[in-house]
């Protein structure tokens, strides 16, 4: 089920002529991740998840969800104050805060070996900057003990010390969002957070036969253990009339949703089990 894929495509530029050099005022969710310094492909990344008001604003935007990672991601820490210290070999570095910046250059990324199409633009002025997790640096040395997830990136390490997936590294990835805790690793595949998880992985195939696995793992103590039963109340495995488990995600949105069938509610991740929404 799992394998890796290798996409081939030239990188573009697509800039949007109408916003390519207007400033855009926008609000939202900032992440930082320094991985330059490590044996992964992340390399420094600064990303953005804006609110609904500023989405409206753009409908490019709109059509990404409000998610778009800043081209000038080193200057980027610099005007939202991150601290500034010379990467350490075999180490990451990562905060995440709110912000309404102002942003030039909006431009339209497409698909390539490592990611999806994607929006991408240049951060030029900060104000009303708060940060929720200070810059903190993971060298590796408790990774392997951990049991406790910051975001997806900290699942997909954990994941070696699983027999089913101890071959995957973040290189594997097709996608890795962090803002909504999704990771694709091809058309079929997807890995998901939950938003309040710190230990529990939802792993979910949707194959072209119509078959669908959706399985709950939890992480504690280095050890990996399948919790569907436990977390999901109801739960089903190999039902015939749900070809696979009752159970689902649905990613096709900027939230991503456990769903459950037939009536395909929502369930949401509360107090380390999921519950229907409404």
């Amino acid at each position: 089920m799992m394998k890796r894929i290798t996409l081939v495509s030239a990188l573009a530029l697509v800039p949007f002529a109408s916003q390519a050099q207007a400033l855009l005022n926008v609000s939202g969710q900032w992440e930082y991740r320094d991985a330059s310094k490590m044996e992964t492909d992340e390399g420094l990344n600064l990303c953005f998840q804006l609110d609904s008001a500023s989405i409206a604003r753009s409908p490019q935007l709109r059509q990404h969800g409000g998610a778009l990672c800043a081209s000038n991601a080193s200057a980027g820490a610099k005007l939202l104050g991150l601290p500034q210290r010379v990467a350490k070999a075999g180490c990451r570095y990562d905060a995440t805060g709110v912000a309404s910046v102002g942003l030039t250059g909006l431009t339209l990324l497409p698909e390539d070996e490592m990611y999806d199409e994607r929006l991408q633009a240049r951060l030029v002025s900060v104000k009303d900057n708060r940060t929720v997790s200070p810059l903190t640096m993971d060298c590796g040395t408790t990774a392997d003990a951990s049991s406790s997830f910051k975001n997806i990136h900290d699942a997909i390490a954990a994941l070696k010390t699983h027999p089913d997936f101890a071959t995957l590294s973040a290189s594997d990835f097709a996608r890795i969002d962090a803002v909504t805790g999704l990771a694709e690793l091809d058309a079929a595949t997807q890995m998901f957070l939950p938003s309040g998880s710190t230990d529990t992985l939802v792993t979910y195939y949707d194959g072209n036969s119509g078959i669908h696995e959706l399985t709950a793992y939890r992480y504690a103590e280095g050890k990996w253990r399948n919790v569907s039963r436990e977390v999901l109340p109801g739960y089903q495995e190999d039902v015939a009339r749900f070809r696979g488990t009752n159970f689902y995600l649905d990613g096709g949105s900027s939230s991503p949703k456990v769903r459950a069938l037939p009536d395909k509610k929502a369930w949401r991740y509360i107090g380390s089990r999921f519950v229907q929404e409404g």
